[in-house]
């Protein structure tokens, strides 16, 4: 019976480290949560001049104070890690309004920035805002 449970306990571990070593995909897994999260506000309309997720070439752009929102490699130096990690009475905590993403999805971020942040060029990887009523 214990040779059993280690066998299964075996298995379980085993899996859980292949899917932890399966890439991200920035369509599937990446582009939905910054839809729903993220864009309606950061966007070019909506925040001239700051930082959006529009596009690659956007998101990737150093911030207002020469930071990089994204640092392929490095979750822990990008900012939008450190802002969706933060509690809400932080001052860079982000979202600002509506919910925060899951934990899961902040872990899928952070996969995806040490992954390398692979973030389709052109139509693929732009994200149409959505804006609300009264925007």
């Amino acid at each position: 019976m214990l040779l059993i449970r280690i066998t299964i306990a075996a298995i379980a571990l085993i899996q859980l480290a292949r899917a932890e070593e399966q890439p991200v995909s920035f369509s599937r897994d990446i582009k939905p949560i910054l839809r729903e999260k993220c864009v309606h506000c950061h966007n070019q309309k909506t925040l001239p001049g700051r930082v959006s997720f529009e596009s690659a070439k956007k998101a990737f752009a150093k911030n207002q104070s020469g930071q990089s929102v994204i640092v392929p490699g490095d979750p822990d130096k990008s900012i939008i890690v450190i802002a969706l990690e933060s509690s809400r009475s932080h001052e860079r905590s982000m979202p600002q309004t509506g919910q925060k993403p899951t934990t899961d999805q902040i872990q899928l971020i952070r996969q995806w920035i040490q992954q390398g942040a692979d973030w389709p060029r052109g139509f693929r990887g732009w994200i149409k805002p959505t804006f609300r009523p009264g925007e």
